[in-house]
């Protein structure tokens, strides 16, 4: 049997292992599920606060999401840990991974500052902010896992990106093709814009949109039933990742050939 045959049995039973060990997690701790909507709900009432403050206020948003980012990341690592979660524990997550949160984002502000002003000079250029949004999301995919997963910080940790997308592109992006393959199937286009529009803020709000789609059904029961599908697959999706991620991280091509050979894959 060929490397490379063993190679992709290798990578299916990583797969596999994902699939199961996150939907096993999400039975287990199937209460994250509310934070997805309950953030994106405390985010939409900071922000608009924050439009009355003006600079103040948008200082105030940033800190807000970052905070909320830490928390989601860090009751993920908790549950992908197996660790026993409490409730009134939620409160420490809001700080555990912020000053990386923080860090990463400020340096993606800036790429977006700099594009909002070169497409402010010339709206023709608008295809550029969203072709450097979609190679952004791609090129550092995994920053979420390495947040939460990583040892290290600002822009060295945006490197480990990059290496670990050079090291297994393939593997870390056929999950993600699936996943965004509904968006690709209303409209291609949809899908690039998905890809570069995705972000913490607006995350429900577009896989809202694309349930909304598939599953069409009236107001206001069609919103309550797509928000909690929509809930239910994002939290999914960031355990399958997660998994996913850790095994990846642990092993190299060679050695999960290595391994599938002693397995008999």
């Amino acid at each position: 049997m060929t490397d490379s045959t063993l190679l992709v049995r290798a990578t299916l039973a990583l797969y596999a292992d994902a699939l199961r060990q996150s939907t096993y997690a999400l039975g287990r701790h199937v209460w994250i599920v509310g934070l997805v909507p309950a953030y994106t709900l405390g985010l939409g009432v900071v922000t608009g606060l924050g439009q009355q403050l003006g600079f103040l206020g948008g200082f105030l948003v940033f800190l807000a999401v970052a905070a909320c980012a830490s928390s989601f990341l860090a009751v993920i690592s908790e549950a992908i840990a197996n660790q026993r979660f409490r409730i009134e524990n939620l409160g420490q997550t809001f700080g555990r991974f912020f000053s990386r949160v923080v860090t990463v984002f400020f340096v993606f502000w800036i790429i977006q500052l700099l594009l909002a002003m070169i497409v402010s000079e010339n709206p023709n250029l608008l295809w550029l902010l969203i072709a450097v949004n979609a190679g952004i999301f791609l090129l550092f995919n995994p920053v979420p896992e390495l947040i939460y997963q990583g040892t290290t910080d600002g822009m060295a940790l945006l490197n480990d990106a990059v290496q670990f997308m050079r090291d297994n592109l393939v593997e870390w992006l056929v999950p993600l093709a699936i996943l965004l393959a509904p968006f690709f199937l209303i409209d291609p286009r949809l899908g690039f814009v998905a890809m570069a529009r995705i972000d913490v803020t607006n995350g429900l709000e577009v896989v809202i949109g694309v349930v909304h789609e598939w599953i069409p059904l009236g107001e206001p029961a069609g919103t309550l039933v797509a928000t909690t599908i929509a809930s239910f697959l994002i939290v999914w999706a960031m355990l399958f990742r997660g998994y996913l991620f850790r095994a990846l991280a642990r092993s190299g091509r060679r050695q999960r050939i290595f391994d599938a050979r002693v397995r008999g894959l």
